[in-house]
């Protein structure tokens, strides 16, 4: 009897099991893979997709399938990019977000807003700003023997280990977008002939974009940040002698450590006056003029480089202000250090921001100077 009861209990709890009434299968979706925004005619939303066609030969290798959606929203667009596919689309396996340069002039929370209310968007997908249209650089669909969308994921994790453009993605760029303290930067994408180039940062004010920093003002504009990656290299040139090779005009140095210190300070005139202050340590990589077992010789290219630095560190910052990228969350330490500027501030930040006086010192110390030596 006390079986037959209890399996009476499980057949009635079996009874009221639903089971997967949401399931997704991966049989009757397609995968994106790769997604870029355009600005289309009449102000409408050009959307292009890159699909992901997995064989269902093991021996055979898998192909990008590219479609294209125009729409007044990007919902609007996919569904009209939908309508061209067998299957359903779907964006969990994301691996990037590209805008285009003239699009990304507008504020770009909406283009983004689809992401975040769909609970299966994969918002560890990486975005940036195309130089030019988004649809061209995807529709280059292999940059050699890569898939563009893997390329173009895995150039950018290489350039965020070398300092080169922030750690970025949907997810980590929604609380700065919804932040009033802070401004962000996104990695630029240059296409080159059938390649990509990343080598630069586009800069953002009021989620619209601003600016474009250069190359060596990408990785500076990271070290005032504290966002050092795993290298940081400079080549910078050190004399303009005539009648020699090129190449012994120049060093080339890594940055192995760097300390900053940042301190906001309050004039009595309520002027805003940012202080920073960096101490790297350096490594030689390449300086065919040599001579640095002189220390006479590394001390003058110690005072050289920092001043050299100092003065990158000052262009980079003037550059920010213009393009009023608050990219060092000034405005979140008036907040919280100094409410009453604030307050009085934040109606116009941008215009203030550009008033900020910045103070940046950068001092080198080479420490490693390769086996030669």
């Amino acid at each position: 009897m006390k079986k037959i009861g209890m399996l009476s209990a499980a057949l009635a709890v079996l009874l009221l099991i639903t089971g997967c009434w949401d399931q997704d299968l991966l049989k009757d979706a397609r995968l994106l893979y790769g997604g870029g925004f355009d600005l289309a005619p009449n102000g409408k939303l050009l959307s292009t997709f890159v699909i992901r066609d997995v064989p269902e030969n093991e021996q055979q290798s898998p192909k990008n399938d590219i479609i294209y959606g125009v729409g007044n929203t990007p919902k609007q667009a996919r569904d009209r990019a939908d309508d061209q596919i067998s299957r359903l689309l779907r964006t969990y396996r994301n691996r990037i977000v590209l805008i285009g340069e003239e699009l990304a002039k507008q504020d770009i929370y909406p283009i983004l807003d689809i992401f975040y209310r769909d609970p299966k968007s994969a918002l560890n997908a990486r975005i940036g700003v195309t130089q030019g249209k988004a649809t061209d650089m995807l529709s280059l669909k292999k940059i050699g023997n890569v898939l563009i969308a893997e390329e173009i994921d895995e150039l950018i994790k290489s350039k965020e280990e070398t300092t080169t453009v922030p750690r970025v993605t949907l997810e980590t760029i929604y609380p700065v977008m919804k932040d009033p303290g802070e401004d962000f930067v996104l990695p630029y994408l240059m296409q080159k002939g059938n390649r990509v180039e990343i080598s630069r940062v586009a800069m953002f004010h009021d989620q619209r974009l601003t600016g474009i920093l250069s190359p060596d003002e990408s990785t500076m504009f990271l070290l005032l940040q504290a966002s050092k990656g795993k290298v940081a290299k400079f080549t910078h040139k050190i004399s303009n002698k005539k009648g020699q090779q090129k190449a012994f005009n120049y060093l080339t140095f890594n940055v192995d450590k760097s300390k900053r210190k940042m301190n906001v300070l309050i004039q009595p005139d309520d002027q805003i006056t940012v202080k920073l202050d960096l101490k790297w340590k350096v490594s030689i990589d390449e300086y065919p003029k040599d001579k640095l077992d002189d220390k006479k010789m590394v001390a003058r290219l110690n005072q050289l480089l920092s001043k050299e630095m100092t003065d990158l560190a000052k262009k980079t910052l003037k550059k920010m202000q213009d393009a009023r990228c608050d990219g060092l969350g000034i405005a979140r330490q008036l907040m919280a250090f100094q409410p009453d500027i604030w307050m009085k501030q934040k109606e116009e930040w941008g215009s203030h921001y550009q008033k900020v006086n910045f103070d940046p010192d950068i001092q080198v110390e080479i420490w490693k100077k390769g086996i030669i030596n």
